[in-house]
């Protein structure tokens, strides 16, 4: 399934951690490693309880009226898919996500992973060195 959105596009391939505010303390908690942080937005006044070491990119269900998401998306150098309807209901925790500029792609096949990397290789020539 893909989804357009708009915001902060760019690349980032990861694991869905949705995050449901059910009036539990943080609902942020326990963000693992390379999570695409989903969520219906996210504030400045909520980037404290955001461990964005985690996070490799956010897909957000309102639009950025605020531009709350786009300040810290850009900060932190990371893609903010904005104004994704129903991503809190159509992505749960675990679903393979890959953001290829302002697509949001859930559950990707193959052939969608190897042109996510051929484009991602294109657009920044840098991730093909070889450093070694």
């Amino acid at each position: 399934m893909t989804i357009r959105g708009s915001g902060v596009g760019g690349f980032a391939k990861g694991k869905a951690f949705v995050a449901i505010d059910r009036g539990q303390r943080n609902p942020y908690e326990d963000i693992p490693p390379g999570s695409v942080l989903v969520a219906r937005t996210v504030f400045l006044s909520d980037s404290v309880m955001i461990n964005f070491g985690n996070v490799v990119a956010m897909v957000l269900e309102e639009e950025d009226l605020t531009g709350h998401p786009s300040l810290l998306a850009r900060g932190l150098g990371i893609p903010a898919i904005v104004g994704v309807k129903g991503c809190l209901t159509d992505i749960i925790n675990g679903d393979r996500i890959l953001i290829q500029n302002q697509d949001v792609i859930v559950n990707p096949d193959l052939t969608a992973v190897e042109e996510f990397d051929r484009l991602r290789r294109e657009s920044d020539p840098q991730l093909s060195l070889d450093l070694l």
